[in-house]
């Protein structure tokens, strides 16, 4: 009772931020899966080039991401601060961390121009995939500049603790976008029937439209920002900390896609029913699991970076002690459903009686590692709170490589144990990743990094 009176007022907080967050994130998983739904009415050619578009457009994406956990990072310590310096401080980031997704769009919109057709053909598409695919590329690589800004625009909102305004504006975007892409593509209500191209018109539609609400968010006389000329109130030490943050985490989405090409080699190893097997499976498990795992690491992000940037350390480690009983408890459970469950969930994805129950195998794999990869996710975001990001890319470098790849393909193949190597890595990494933020969160070294950081931005606003 005692532990729960203590962390009650921090679940409740938590679990208020973090609906939203889930929220949002089941939306843009519907999205993408109709977007490929769409597509099935085409052919496999248009389903293989939307899915050969969203390889290069996840650069974009990392791109969005990596910035918008420097934003979340820096606004959300500056937040915990109640302090005139400390707002000043908030709409300078926003304002320079806008202008930088902007310029760090516009390569791709010449890039989408240029050599579309050579980049689907890189990765040894067909003629006429590489037909398609160079027209959905071409459109959704011109929406670069503004995919990344409202990235960062609904994490900057998150960073000030408020996620319902970012879910409202996404889920309206994405509501939009499946709607566009469904009237265009499929040539409803006397539209022209467009195929990928429709699909293409309805993701730039949607992007514009979100980072343009946020724009207009933030220009709003209520709004918790003051956007200000980013030339004008240039702050190069912001600048530097906004990629001194967001670079490891760019470089952490690059490093996960990469791995996976020489993951599923492994994988296929044991044919092709056992990489459906996998694919069935991770769907499944980012479906269920994913939303509340990267609820709860925004969460974490969130709060810990407030009450960092407040001087209420011993507040943050209370934070992550409760996010992670919390994490034991929620996700512990569903977990425990997931694997018991797993032969009627699979079910859902076919009739291959080979590949359904190595997909059982898998997903019973994914789901003892639920709780491991939520609790990395909890100690990640703690650190990225804390303006520490590099903790997180080394522990995915180090666990990604050794256990994930390495144990599998030691167990599996050296070993000859077949699949069963492969599902005994998956954990396994989940858990390494987790211990590797653990010891530096043990370090406490994450203090007087964050503690730097701060004092660094604040005097240099003093100056100003």
């Amino acid at each position: 009772m005692i532990y729960f009176g203590v962390y009650y007022p921090i679940w409740k907080e938590a679990l208020i931020l973090a609906w939203p967050v889930m929220l949002n994130h089941i939306f843009t998983t519907a999205m993408r899966t109709t977007d490929m739904i769409l597509m099935g009415f085409f052919g496999p050619a248009a389903v293989t080039a939307v899915g050969l578009g969203d390889v290069w457009e996840s650069i974009i994406l990392r791109i969005g991401l990596g910035l918008g956990t420097g934003s979340i990072s820096l606004i959300s310590q500056e937040s915990g601060s109640n302090s005139l310096l400390a707002d000043v401080n908030k709409d300078i980031i926003l304002s320079q961390v806008i202008y930088v997704a902007f310029i760090m769009g516009i390569p791709f919109i010449f890039i989408g121009i240029i050599i579309p057709e050579e980049l689907i053909a890189v990765l040894g598409a067909s003629s006429e995939v590489i037909k398609l695919g160079a027209q959905y590329l071409l459109i959704i690589f011109a929406a670069a500049p503004f995919r990344i800004a409202a990235i960062i625009s609904a994490r900057a909102l998150q960073g000030s603790g408020d996620t319902k305004t970012p879910m409202l504006v996404e889920v309206a975007a994405n509501a939009m976008n499946i709607i566009i892409s469904a009237v265009l593509a499929l040539g409803l209500f006397g539209f022209p029937r467009m195929g990928i191209t429709g699909v293409g018109i309805g993701t730039f539609t949607a992007k514009t439209f979100s980072a343009v609400v946020f724009i207009l968010i933030f220009m709003s006389p209520k709004s918790k920002f003051n956007i200000k000329n980013p030339i004008r109130h240039w702050n190069f030490t912001i600048i530097k900390q906004l990629f001194k943050v967001s670079m490891p985490k760019i470089l952490q989405g690059f490093y996960q896609s990469f791995i996976t090409f020489p993951f599923n080699s492994i994988i296929l190893l044991f044919g092709t029913e056992a990489a459906a097997a996998f694919h069935i499976a991770r769907r499944i498990f980012q479906q269920l699991i994913a939303p509340m795992h990267r609820s709860y690491y925004t969460v974490t992000t969130i709060m810990s970076g407030q009450k960092i940037g407040g001087g209420k350390v011993d507040q943050s480690k209370r934070t992550v002690e409760a996010m992670i009983i919390l994490t034991i408890i929620s996700i512990g459970s569903f977990s425990f459903m997931i694997f018991f469950t797993s032969p009627y969930l699979v079910q859902l994805f076919g009739e291959n009686e080979a590949s359904l129950k190595m997909a059982v195998q898998f997903l019973k794999a994914f789901s003892v590692g639920g709780p491991l990869i939520t609790i990395y996710g909890v100690l990640a975001g703690h650190l990225n709170g804390a303006g520490n990001t590099k903790s997180a890319l080394y522990g995915n470098l180090i666990s990604q490589t050794l256990l994930k790849l390495g144990l599998s393909y030691l167990l599996a193949v050296v070993f000859d144990i077949g699949l069963l190597g492969v599902l005994i890595a998956i954990p396994f990494d989940f858990l390494g990743r987790s211990l590797w933020v653990g010891r530096k969160y043990l370090s406490d070294d994450w203090i007087l990094e964050a503690d730097l950081m701060i004092q660094e931005r604040r005097s240099e606003s003093a100056v100003d």
